[in-house]
């Protein structure tokens, strides 16, 4: 909710400074939201990479590890393209929109003397990491819309969300011992984005518009064995993959 109401609060500002310029004055009485439309859009997303770690083939028997989540969260600026249609009808406006981003979200924790399952520290300068970057997303989204005025629509949204996602993270236990649990690797995810915004018609052909999206591209694991073969041990890796994003946008609508 309090992420809603600073959207709310950074569009009325675009329309107090838009409005009184004058821009939209000479179409506002007869502007129609229907047609086609591309566009740019550049913000800031910050997200959930909550990372367990569980030891295998059990706590008890992988003594020197405590289950442990630790919380790489990912932060970073966003930005790209969209496009998509509108059509109105009366006062509401219902829509499709795809848009594509280039991501700098990203996040690494550290956390050193690793916890054996007793509590007692691990001797030495063993650590526990975690890491996700989130390379590009994109989504699909219908749009539905209610035009407060003319040349103002609120709108919500929601629809299909993908995005190629890194993740790594270590276990390492050296050099107090040998043994060390590397994980990295990268993969395309899909998921579900929801959210909403407020766009403003500025003339005949351009708006803007502030918005915020949930994007859920769901948990990602994988069982990491010892850099050094030491059976049967192992770690278990999961990350969570969501983010929160807003974005400000100007659209060329045809």
């Amino acid at each position: 909710m309090k992420l809603l109401r600073v959207v709310c609060l950074l569009s009325l500002a675009c329309v107090l400074i838009f409005g009184q310029t004058g821009l939209a004055a000479e179409s506002a009485s007869s502007f129609n939201w229907t047609g086609p439309y591309i566009g740019v859009h550049m913000g800031y997303g910050w997200g959930n990479a909550d990372t367990s770690f569980s030891p295998r083939p059990s706590a008890a028997q992988f003594a020197n590890m405590a289950p442990t989540t630790l919380n790489p969260d990912p932060s970073g600026v966003v930005g790209g393209l969209q496009a998509g249609y509108n059509y109105q009808m009366g006062c509401f406006v219902v829509g499709l929109e795809a848009d594509f981003s280039g991501s700098g979200m990203s996040g690494t924790q550290t956390v050193s003397p690793i916890i054996q399952n007793n509590g007692v520290p691990w001797p030495g300068a063993g650590f526990l990491r975690s890491h996700q970057e989130t390379n590009w997303y994109g989504t699909v989204r219908p749009r539905l819309g209610y035009t407060v005025m003319p040349t103002l629509l609120l709108y919500g949204t929601g629809g299909l969300a993908y995005g190629d996602v890194t993740y790594s993270a270590n276990s390492d236990f050296r050099p107090s011992g040998a043994a060390f649990y590397p994980a990295s690797f990268s993969k395309t995810k899909v998921g579900w984005a929801a959210g909403g915004g407020v766009e403003y018609a500025l003339m005949k052909n351009w708006t803007v518009k502030v918005e915020y999206l949930y994007m859920d591209l769901g948990s990602e694991s994988v069982v990491a064995n010892p850099g050094v073969p030491l059976p049967p041990f192992q770690v278990g890796y999961k990350w969570d993959t969501t983010a929160n994003l807003i974005n400000f946008g100007l659209n060329y609508k045809f």
